[in-house]
Order: C-alpha cells, then sequence, then structure tokens
C-alpha cells in the first residue's frame, strides 16, 4: 500500500458489521399492445396468430432500440475529441487530493452547483488515457465527460467517485460476504472489459480502484496500462487480486507473499475464492466461482459502506483548500 498510508482511521469509526441484504432481483414480463388487451377473439387459432405476430413486433422494436442507442453510445466513446483550451476558463480548483492519483475537485465558475473532478496528464500519461478511453466504455472503467488541451498537458473531466478500496480497508468494518462479492464482481467486470480491449493494467492495487457514493467501482489510473496479446499470461493480475481480496478480508497482507486468511469469520466461499486466485489460469475462471455467481450483488449493496468510510477515514490532501473572498 506504499510507505505512506493515504488514508487514517477516526476514533468514531463504528465497531460492529452490519451487512445489507441481497436486493430481490425484479422479473420483468412483456407488456402486450393495449389493442390486444381490447380486441375480441373470434377466430381462435388466427387470433392468436396475430397476438403473437404483434408481441415478436413489438419485441424486436424494442432491441432494435436497445441495440442503436448501444451504438450511439459506442460512437459516441469511440469519438471523444479534446477541447483546445483550459478548463479553468470556466471551473474553480477547490483542492486537489490523492484518488487513484491526483485528482482537482471544482465547481464551475458562474453556476457552483455540482462538484467536478479533473484529472491532468503530460503528453506521454495523457496518450495512454486516450488510447485506452476510445477503446473502453464500460461502468466500471473509468470514463472522462470531457477532454482539454492546453499548453501540453490534457485535462480529463471524470466523475466524482470519492473513495477508493483503500479507504474501505483502513475503515474498522469488514465487509460482508454479500458486499465483498459486490466489490470483487465489480472490479473482475471492469478487468474483463479491458481484456477483452486489448489492456492490461500493471499497478492494480486498492488505491487505484474508486468506490463512489452510490457502490460502483470503476478501475482507475489508467496511465498504468499497457497493450496484451489474447493469450498472454494473467498471472500478474491474478496475484493482485488475491492481494486485494486479503486486503478486503482482513485489512493486511501475509508476510513472505503467503496467500491466506488468519481471520476464521469467513465461510467457505470467501476462502475458497481467494484460494483460486492462485490456481487458476484467467479471471474468466474467478468471475465463474461461487462467490460471485450466487449472490444476487449490486453496486447499491455497497451505499451503507461507502458512506461509512466517507466519515471514518479521510484523504490526503495534497493542494489544501484556500477559500478566495475576493
Amino acid at each position: 500500500m506504499g510507505d505512506r498510508p493515504l488514508t487514517i482511521i477516526l476514533p468514531e469509526a463504528l465497531k460492529a458489521e452490519r451487512p445489507v441484504p441481497p436486493a430481490p432481483t425484479p422479473v420483468f414480463a412483456p407488456k402486450e399492445s393495449q389493442s390486444q388487451i381490447n380486441h375480441k377473439l373470434t377466430k381462435g387459432q388466427k387470433q392468436r396468430e396475430k397476438q403473437d405476430k404483434s408481441k415478436n413486433a413489438l419485441l424486436h422494436r424494442a432491441q432494435d432500440v436497445h441495440q442503436r442507442r448501444s451504438q450511439s453510445e459506442g460512437h459516441a466513446a469511440q469519438s471523444l475529441g479534446a477541447r483546445i483550451g483550459s478548463p479553468w476558463d470556466t471551473l474553480k480548483d477547490l483542492f486537489t487530493c490523492d484518488l487513484a492519483g491526483p485528482v482537482s475537485i471544482a465547481v464551475h465558475n458562474k453556476h457552483p452547483s455540482k462538484i467536478i473532478a479533473v484529472r491532468a496528464f503530460n503528453k506521454e500519461k495523457a496518450a495512454i488515457w486516450l488510447r485506452v478511453l476510445q477503446q473502453t466504455q464500460h461502468p466500471n472503467v473509468i470514463a472522462a465527460r470531457e477532454i482539454f488541451k492546453d499548453h501540453g498537458t490534457t485535462y480529463f473531466i471524470v466523475d466524482d467517485l470519492p473513495l477508493t478500496l483503500e479507504h474501505l480497508v483502513a475503515c474498522d468494518i469488514f465487509p460482508s460476504e454479500l458486499q465483498l462479492a459486490s466489490v470483487l464482481a465489480q472490479v473482475l467486470d471492469g478487468l474483463s472489459h479491458l481484456q477483452e480491449k486489448g489492456f492490461e493494467h500493471q499497478c492494480l492495487k486498492c488505491s487505484n480502484i474508486l468506490l463512489g457514493q452510490n457502490g460502483v467501482i470503476q478501475i482507475a489510473a489508467l496511465e498504468h496500462c499497457v497493450e496484451r496479446q489474447p493469450n498472454q499470461s494473467q498471472t500478474q493480475t491474478l496475484r493482485a487480486l488475491a492481494d486485494i481480496t486479503m486486503y478486503l478480508m482482513q485489512k493486511y497482507l501475509k508476510p513472505d507473499g503467503v496467500i491466506g486468511i488468519d481471520r476464521t469469520h469467513w465461510q467457505s466461499d470467501p476462502l475458497e475464492f481467494l484460494s483460486a486466485t492462485a490456481s487458476v489460469a484467467t479471471i474468466q475462471d474467478l468471475r465463474e466461482h461461487p462467490l460471485i455467481t450466487k449472490h444476487h450483488w449490486s453496486a447499491g449493496t455497497l451505499i451503507g459502506l461507502a458512506r461509512l468510510c466517507l466519515i471514518t477515514t479521510r484523504t490526503f490532501i495534497t493542494k489544501p483548500w484556500f477559500q478566495n473572498h475576493s
């Protein structure tokens, strides 16, 4: 985790674990059109055939709309361009902190009603970010809303996720099995997407994985991504996942690189998942592990835990807030 921890535990931290129960999975049934409901059956089988055709048409239409929307969003991600100019022409820089790398927290000059997160990079690192952003679009991988280029620096406007998994580790509370599954499943989904697009994250650790107040996990610090071959070994990523899992389960690593847990309250699935990080060949194998597949996990499962982390831990501030009273 580095020589200098980025988070500290406040004395007010709670001491009791309170797992959040899983939300029931909603089941939706296709609706018949109003004309089908009001139409009087007159010819038995012929009428049912007409209804089936109508339902199929509605279903195909819905699928086409979804497909067009997905294609449109993908095209928008591919064509993400950069504006020439500085974001600070319209934004007010409040402070800079360390969240998966330095990030400036800002608001709009004229309408300061929403927090803006700005990440700035030199030409070399910005080129890596641009290459990854142009190829990826996934809720568990950080994305840019806007990009600015000014005097050799590229600025990426990103979502404001105020926590990392390091905050979760620094918090006194341990995640429940369901919450652990939610964290790991989202991390695995983000990594899987990066791999599908031909990238490997070479600095995967708790401090480079963001956690939002809505429970969403995002792989960040894209400057550490490199291109990979389809059949390339995933040993480095799997080892990083083992370390992340141990931190989440017991808040420290065992000496000499040993993979294991000293705490005994965990059930078999989390323990077997941790063991699997040393025996499987791919992260896809981990995505199919019972810890991930048997739970009805969701990002919302982590909302309470994220809120607790905001209260009981602090983020390392690299540039303090100086209020301008002029």
